[in-house]
């Protein structure tokens, strides 16, 4: 019977943690539930709450990091093309 009590118990403080939110923390984490649902696991993943980037700068991120991409290096865009079809054709 304590063991019940005790999930109870635990059951309530959970249920009483979310019944305090406010809507935007309930947005919030209903936006974090679907990122992490839909996106794929090989794209890039954001940072876990209260870690800084490496190289943060300013709070803007890190320098360059929007120029690191497919089309200001086509060679790796290549790569990664011909790397996702060899993946695919392992798994048929």
């Amino acid at each position: 019977l304590s063991v019940v009590a005790e999930d109870v118990r635990e059951l309530a403080l959970l249920h009483a943690v979310e019944c305090g939110k406010d809507y935007k923390t309930i947005m919030e984490d209903e936006e974090k539930w679907k990122d992490g649902q839909e996106r794929n696991p090989d794209y890039w993943q954001p940072a876990e709450e209260g870690t800084g980037m490496e190289g943060d700068v300013l709070g803007m991120g890190t320098p360059g990091r929007i120029f690191d991409t497919t089309l200001s290096h086509p060679i790796e865009g290549l790569k990664q093309r011909a790397e996702q079809r060899r993946k695919k054709a392992e798994a048929s």
